[in-house]
């Protein structure tokens, strides 16, 4: 089943916000760092436990195992045993636990906005084109000044033109409904 791409971005601001906090601690050499990044790990793993990202669990996984096998007094890429300088190897594999999230997070926050991006422009397209037939005018934008009164617009756009039901198939390709009644609130925000 197909997630709101608005509530998908908005929890990855989240957790780059998180994010953000924890590499604030490593750059600090806090020694709150390694319980907060742990944490930090373990909500992302669960987020993408919870929506059935297996690939991205698999990283997320990864990092933590290599951060845990170096707190055992062992290096996980020599694979021999740390005599001196453990907690300079932590923070290595804390770093670049750090980037691969930090990786992982930017190609989900740009691939869904791109969709957002994408579909905005087909939606701002159409409305100014009912602008210049004579469909939409500023009276009629301001009617519509909730969700249920778009989705009721919009239903009936696509029930009476052929071009618009197929532009309509093509956004529900790639978002669900609800997003696009979203966009085109915003859409019509910016015309108000």
């Amino acid at each position: 089943m197909q997630e709101l791409i608005h509530f998908t971005v908005q929890k990855i601001k989240e957790l780059l916000e998180h994010f953000n906090e924890v590499q604030g601690l490593y750059l600090s050499k806090s020694f709150d760092f390694d319980a907060r990044f742990d944490v930090f790990l373990n909500e992302i793993l669960e987020y993408f436990r919870t929506k059935g990202n297996t690939s991205h669990e698999s990283e997320v996984l990864k990092i933590m195992n290599m951060i845990a096998t170096v707190k055992r007094g062992f290096n996980p890429i020599k694979m021999e045993k740390i005599v001196t300088g453990r907690r300079e190897l932590l923070g290595g594999f804390s770093f670049n636990g750090m980037e691969g999230i930090y990786d992982i997070l930017m190609e989900i926050y740009t691939k869904e906005n791109k969709k957002l991006d994408d579909a905005e422009e087909l939606i701002s397209g159409i409305i100014v084109s009912l602008y210049q037939n004579g469909i939409l005018d500023d009276e009629k934008l301001k009617e519509m000044n909730s969700v249920p009164k778009i989705e009721s617009f919009w239903n009936s756009l696509v029930e009476q033109n052929t071009a618009i039901s197929g532009i309509n198939k093509k956004l529900r390709l790639s978002i669900i409904p609800e997003d696009i009644f979203l966009i085109l609130e915003k859409v019509f925000l910016k015309l108000i």
